[in-house]
């Protein structure tokens, strides 16, 4: 597998990963820093506040992640704002939609998605069609919100939420993609996620502490934008904060049932979403969750929907961090 891999980081990152916290409870209780984002908003602006960022949904703010990486200026506040200030609002709202994923537009025409996303029922039902549930990640209010209401408001919680700064993690990563490359970086900031050939080419690896403990990953028409917490500096957790780490990720009756279900065979999100009767969106943070605690891995195919499987080294990692702990 030949990989291309470019790296980066920047405050217009955090406002994003921030965003997300406030505009979806599930992954706030995900995020670490999560909590602390919401109660920044709230102290900031308020209900208002809140309120208008939870109008684009996480899928929202997470998409703006591709354009602001595709930029060549840094990727701060100011970068973010001078994109979305300078966009077209009908183009605006189809990339906030996912319109401008690769899985949809390698499957929908152009024509198609911009029809389903300006309001044509026949073209949703062709999404719904092609995609399954996907259409249901997107807010309502962006595909309801004239276009140009849809990037004021944007442009007014950029200026007005909160968000931490934070030091650059980029020497380090440069240090490391130098020293074992980049097939073996993806798979230290990627643990439990295998791809498969010809699914990666062009990647740009984003270091944001505003993620951990999980990946946030954009699928773009050319190339993908894995956004990973920052490398430790000093290796492994000790055996105690591995112990709080998988304790978290099994406090949960969803991920215990999800563990239950992989116990059987490997699944996909679909059936997975069958099996337990649960909407995808309600799935997938906790999907997330479990492969950063390295219990779950995915497998990554081309054309192919992701398949979960349990990690069995990651049930070993348990009983070791059980064992260990009394004796920190």
């Amino acid at each position: 597998m030949s990989i291309r891999v470019r790296l980066g980081a920047g405050s217009g990152i955090e406002l994003l990963m921030s965003a997300v916290s406030v505009a979806d409870a599930d992954w706030r209780g995900v995020f670490e820093r999560g909590p602390a984002s919401y109660a920044a908003a709230r102290a900031a602006g308020g209900s208002d506040l809140v309120r208008d960022v939870a109008r684009f949904g996480r899928f929202g703010w997470i998409n703006l992640a591709g354009p602001l990486t595709g930029t060549r200026a840094a990727w701060t506040v100011d970068a973010l704002r001078e994109w979305v200030d300078g966009s077209d609002p009908d183009e605006l709202r189809l990339v906030l939609t996912g319109a401008r994923r690769h899985q949809l537009r390698s499957r929908l025409d152009d024509a198609t998605i911009a029809a389903a996303v300006g309001g044509d029922r026949a073209a949703r039902t062709t999404w719904r069609r092609a995609l399954g549930d996907t259409l249901l990640q997107v807010s309502p209010w962006l595909l309801s919100a004239d276009a140009a209401t849809i990037r004021r408001t944007c442009l007014s919680v950029i200026d007005r939420l909160p968000h931490e700064p934070r030091a650059t993690p980029l020497p380090r990563m440069r240090r490391r993609l130098e020293e074992v490359g980049p097939e073996a970086l993806l798979a230290e900031v990627a643990p439990g996620v295998a791809y498969g050939s010809g699914v990666l080419a062009d990647v740009v690896l984003v270091s944001s502490p505003g993620v951990a403990p999980i990946l946030v990953v954009v699928d773009e028409a050319e190339r993908s934008v894995i956004l990973h917490p920052p490398l430790a500096e000093d290796g492994p957790d000790d055996a105690g904060a591995r112990l709080r780490e998988l304790g978290r990720a099994l406090g949960d009756d969803t991920r215990i049932r999800l563990l239950h279900t992989l116990r059987l065979s490997p699944r996909t999100l679909p059936e997975l979403c069958e099996s337990l009767d649960s909407p995808r969106t309600t799935l997938l943070h906790h999907l997330a969750l479990l492969r950063s605690s390295g219990l779950i891995e995915i497998e990554v195919l081309a054309g192919e929907a992701n398949l979960y499987a349990l990690r069995p080294a990651g049930f070993d990692d348990l009983a070791h961090a059980a064992r260990a702990f009394p004796h920190v």
